[in-house]
């Protein structure tokens, strides 16, 4: 590539840079800040950018007179002003990145670092080469390269939007997550059949932020059936315990399970049932009623 190409090539850079310190195991807060906010906000806007407004020799005749009629000031395959590649750059990155958004979360990998840093590179990369080979088909003329001007009011603003990024990355790195509130999952459900018995299955699982002490209470048509009075897990611990119930006469039977934790022993603080159907003369569980 040539010397003209060097924006192009750094954006290449840039973006494998990211990508390789995406796959590490530790990584640095400020240095994953530094490489994010320019593959975010910047690198995909700049380099599709590139492709879209690439600059061109001009082809307008030499007669004065064609000066008179303005020609548009926003073309695609036209040069654009510094300020135009400067918007273009922000605005269409933040395209991109919605766009990207929505790919990666029909995906399995889902919206992780990892994804982000890979598709935000590959585009990146992709469209940097594009620029890059359609500025190498275009016939090199010598020109006078236009002067860079940025007034006082595009400064400031220019200031403002990178500030507020600046701001809205900061915000989101030292800011800690609101924490999530702990709950216990309770669940009761009907399981393979043998001779003339039903079978439930009973879950408990605990998310809750330290152990808990818990007490299950099994009743089948409102009389106790079966207790357990201490049950210990931990965060992430399981508890799952098969039930053996014997149907009698009734044409219907209601089983109910209620949780109750240590701290509070008088309160259930989850409660299900079931309602099985029971088919005469068998004296086997049909099919669940509720």
């Amino acid at each position: 590539m040539r010397l003209k190409n060097l924006d192009l090539i750094g954006a290449i850079y840039f973006a494998a840079l990211s990508v390789g310190w995406a796959q590490l195991p530790s990584r640095p807060l400020i240095i994953g800040i530094i490489l994010a906010v320019p593959l975010v906000f910047v690198l995909p806007g700049y380099t599709l950018t590139q492709v879209l407004f690439r600059k061109r020799a001009p082809d307008q005749s030499s007669d004065p007179s064609s000066n008179l009629i303005r020609q548009p000031g926003l073309k695609i395959g036209q040069p654009v002003s510094a300020v135009d590649h400067i918007i273009f750059s922000l605005g269409l990155s933040m395209a991109i990145d919605v766009l990207m958004g929505f790919i990666l979360n029909v995906f399995p990998a889902g919206l992780q670092l990892r994804s982000w840093a890979f598709s935000l590179g590959l585009t990146t990369t992709i469209l940097a080469l594009l620029a890059a080979y359609l500025r190498r088909r275009e016939l090199v003329k010598v020109a006078r390269i236009p002067r860079f001007r940025i007034t006082i009011s595009e400064c400031l603003l220019l200031g403002l939007a990178i500030l507020v990024a600046v701001l809205a990355v900061w915000f989101s790195a030292n800011i800690p997550p609101q924490p999530q509130p702990s709950f216990t999952q309770f669940w009761m459900l009907p399981s393979k059949q043998a001779n003339n018995s039903c079978i439930v299955s009973i879950g408990v699982q605990s998310f809750e932020t330290t152990s808990v002490s818990y007490r299950v209470v099994v009743t089948v048509d409102g009389a106790q059936a079966d207790t357990w009075p201490s049950i210990v897990l931990a965060p992430q611990e399981k508890w799952v315990q098969s039930v053996p119930v014997t149907p009698d006469t009734a044409s219907t039977m209601s089983i109910e399970a209620q949780l109750y934790r240590a701290d509070k022993p008088n309160i259930a603080y989850r409660n299900v049932h079931l309602i099985f159907h029971i088919s005469t003369g068998s004296k086997k569980c049909g099919s669940l009623a509720s």
